[in-house]
């Protein structure tokens, strides 16, 4: 996704304007388990990818995507906007 969707213009285009992009990496040496653990308190899954939408302040998730979109970038699109629309009210 980080390589074939996001840089899409239709998909950047919204990340850049729209988001701040945080990353919990489980695959990091040092921080690998306690990264996971993360992982599982705030989505109940260690599976990847998962991707939230979060309120930075409140911490509310406003939409959850489990795993890649490759080949048609309109999930990820309507997986944006609709949390950006949740997040609005």
């Amino acid at each position: 996704m980080e390589k074939k969707v996001f840089p899409e213009p239709a998909v950047a285009g919204i990340l850049n304007s729209k988001f701040i992009e945080a990353r919990i990496h489980t695959d990091h040496e040092a921080l690998g388990e306690s990264n996971r653990a993360l992982q599982l308190e705030m989505t109940g899954s260690v599976a990847q990818p998962i991707y939230l939408l979060l309120d930075p302040k409140s911490g509310e998730v406003h939409g959850r995507l489990d795993g890649a979109t490759l080949g048609d970038n309109q999930p990820f699109i309507d997986f944006l906007e609709s949390g950006w629309s949740a997040a609005r009210g």
